[in-house]
Parts: structure tokens; sequence; C-alpha cells
């Protein structure tokens, strides 16, 4: 039990360090902390430098969700004109957070950041009750490269050629598989 409050701790040290990821008692408690608040900030920061974000444009709110589908990973959600009532985040499935080691999973969130990125961009960089979506970004090549760059990026901090190379592969087939994204 002391461990578990020493971990509960540890994990919203690092959500406030964040500012936006958000953790419930009922889910698993560890698997937020696959998220490494320094990555998630240097990432942040290249995202916005190579979109030419606000300087003061806060990560986007990073929610573990246990009732996405086993399928989903993570996705982006924002409110749109169909759906004006979705919130803007960043949602992680914990069942399967297991499944990527933290290079792969950092750049999936970066990927999943570059999304919120261009889509501020698209809306003028303004707060809106809903936003217009109409480019296809997976297959952009902007959007390519900066998710490619963030395999770099991360490369250099966990050194690992084999998730670099999954993370290339990861950035391809999102616009083989959803071009329309």
């Amino acid at each position: 039990m002391r461990f578990q409050r020493c971990l509960l701790q540890c994990v919203m040290v690092m959500a406030s360090m964040l500012g936006s990821i958000t953790v419930s008692l009922a889910q698993t408690v560890t698997h937020i902390g696959m998220l490494e608040p320094d990555t998630v900030s240097r990432m942040w920061s290249f995202i916005k430098d190579k979109t030419q974000a606000p300087a003061d444009l806060p990560v986007p709110p990073i929610v573990v969700d246990e009732s996405l589908p086993k399928n989903v990973r993570l996705m982006f959600e924002f409110p749109s004109q169909l759906s004006p009532e979705t919130e803007m985040r960043i949602r992680l499935n914990p069942r399967n957070l297991m499944a990527w080691n933290n290079g792969m999973w950092h750049w999936a969130v970066g990927h999943e950041m570059t999304h919120y990125a261009f889509l501020l961009r698209e809306n003028g960089w303004q707060e809106k009750t809903w936003y217009d979506n109409q480019l296809k970004h997976h297959c952009d090549y902007e959007f390519m490269t900066i998710t490619q760059k963030l395999a770099e990026l991360l490369w250099e901090i966990y050194e690992s050629s084999e998730d670099r190379l999954h993370m290339y592969i990861e950035a391809n087939k999102s616009c083989r598989h959803q071009p329309n994204q």
C-alpha cells in the first residue's frame, strides 16, 4: 500500500509538471508513468517550433482512458461542427500501454500532439467552441516530416535504432491506412 501511495504521488507530481496529464484512481496508475515530462516537453517544443505555434501554447490534455476500444492505442479528439461537445484531448488506452516501450509511446504521443498543432494552426491558433479540419494530416508532407523528425529526436534520447525504424514505419503506415485523417 505504501508503494502504491508513493507511486501515485510520483505520478501526480509528473502530472503537475506537465500541467495536462490527468489520472483517475480507477486507472492503472503505473501506466501514465511511462510518459516522461522532460521528453514530452522536448517534443512539444520541437513541434511548436516546426509549426510556428505561439510560444505559450500548452501541451494538449493527455488522458488515460479505459473506455477506448481494444484496437485503439491512442487518439486525438477535438470538438467539431458535428460533435461540438467532444473535449480537445489525447486519449491513451491503458490496455495497450505495455505493448510498446517508452520511445514508441513518446513518438505516438508526439504524433497526436502534431495533429493538435496542425488543427490549431489551421484554425488560426484561436480557441473555439469547435474546429474546422480540412487538411488531411497523415499524408501531408510537412506532417510526415515532423513525425519522422520526432523519431530522430527520440533516438537521441533512447538510442534504439529498432524503435526509430518502427517509428518511421508507423508514420508511413498512417498515410497508407488512414489517408483521410
